[in-house]
């Protein structure tokens, strides 16, 4: 975590020093403060003695925006601090917890070889199957820490084929116990071939080194075939199948098929169509390695100032250390309405059916339901908002019901 604070700093005195010397930079710097007033009838979200409670969050913040001609960085940064008015022994103000960062830097952009550097610092549920919510930060939530550093070198054979040379630094680090933190190594290869001014195909080949501080080390080898094609104005489809193989320093072994599929048409000029779907390998907070698959069909809506959105989901996610399968399949369903100039409403649906199966099977319909009033003027901005969640298992004390209500207010300086 520590290693998180000096990434963003050292990007920020390098913009502000870059800036100094290079005359033509552009350089845009947003303080802000944010004040939030939050009533919950449901705190802890229990199936029983639910206890209510005012919450108040106080996060200064910070937004830099600089491009130059070889770099470009982007950093929203901020402190999230949470007071409980009748539970103030769970204060979240301690500095490692407050942080929140969204930290990206490019260098090179268009040249051989490009470099990326992003810090993200985010708060997660600690195991999704958990009781949880999105924006209740002391049920089964974390702070977690993600560096990146990603350098790349494009070797361009001739106008339409490259060969393309990659390394991944990457780096999780949770502030909770429970939370395996890790770092992976992984360099790469691909051969891409450009058929068409619309069309590419791509040979695929990466090499992965997980280390972990529990120990649950192994090497991961991917073997991949990409296609991409932009099917005329309105359809574009992006592929890539192929085969993985994982080998523990225990002496373990696993091996599946990965791939993904990305579908994208444009029913009219506001409306578009996508599908998805992805298979694979990924790394779980508390449980270690996972297979997962997830598929996923969208309707967005965008004119003007209204946008729409529609979904349909499915996941299913099998762990590899133990004796647990995770599946849930759901709807979610946006909806954004402009009033005036400055006032705007918001709503937001979402149900998910989920089934765990492990030691102990439970099956949860989980619903959620919010609306909000929006209004901004210049650099205010303010929002009044309710939400609804209810968490139905059949594991009763896993079941609970959740309403708030939300007063918040930003100024931009």
């Amino acid at each position: 975590m520590k290693r998180s604070i000096i990434l963003i700093t050292v990007l920020l005195v390098s913009v502000l020093l870059l800036s100094v010397f290079s005359a033509s930079a552009q350089l845009e710097i947003l303080p802000r403060l944010t004040l939030e007033e939050e009533y919950t009838d449901n705190l802890f979200l229990s199936d029983s003695d639910e206890q209510e409670d005012w919450v108040t969050t106080v996060e200064p913040g910070i937004s830099l925006a600089y491009n130059a001609r070889s770099v470009d960085v982007l950093v929203d940064y901020s402190l999230r601090y949470l007071f409980y008015q009748e539970h103030d022994d769970r204060n979240i103000e301690e500095f490692k917890d407050v942080q929140r960062a969204d930290a990206t830097a490019s260098f090179f952009a268009g040249r051989p070889f490009t470099l990326m550097v992003s810090e993200l610092i985010t708060r997660e549920a600690l195991d999704e199957r958990d009781v949880n919510a999105d924006s209740n930060d002391l049920v089964n939530r974390t702070t977690v820490y993600n560096t990146q550093v990603v350098p790349e070198y494009r070797l361009e054979l001739t106008p339409s084929f490259s060969l393309v040379f990659g390394y991944t630094y990457d780096r999780v680090d949770y502030v909770a116990n429970d939370g395996n933190d890790y770092e992976e190594h992984s360099g790469r290869i691909s051969a891409v071939k450009d058929l068409s001014s619309n069309t590419s195909v791509s040979l695929n080949y990466t090499y992965l080194v997980y280390q972990e501080e529990t120990g649950e080390d192994y090497d991961q080898q991917d073997y991949t075939v990409g296609f991409n094609q932009q099917v005329g104005p309105r359809l574009s489809v992006a592929s890539e199948v192929g085969f993985s193989t994982i080998e523990y320093d225990d002496g373990r072994d696993t091996e599946d098929t990965t791939g993904m599929l990305s579908v994208t048409y444009g029913l009219s000029e506001a409306l578009t169509l996508s599908a998805d779907y992805d298979q694979g390998f990924s790394t779980s907070a508390t449980e270690g390695l996972t297979k997962s698959r997830s598929a996923s069909l969208g309707l967005g809506y965008v004119k003007n100032e209204l946008t729409a959105s529609a979904e349909l989901f499915w996941n299913q996610t099998d762990y590899e250390t133990t004796a647990r399968e995770d599946e849930a399949i759901g709807a979610r369903l946006d909806l954004n309405i402009p009033l005036s100039v400055a006032f705007s409403t918001s709503f937001d649906a979402e149900y998910e059916q989920a089934s765990f199966e492990d030691v102990t099977d439970e099956d949860v319909d989980r619903y959620s339901l919010g609306a909000a009033l929006n209004y901004e003027y210049r650099r205010f901005l303010a929002s009044l908002g309710y939400r609804y969640r209810s968490n139905n298992s059949d594991i009763d004390v896993n079941d609970f019901i959740n309403n708030t209500v939300t007063l918040s207010g930003t100024v931009r300086f």
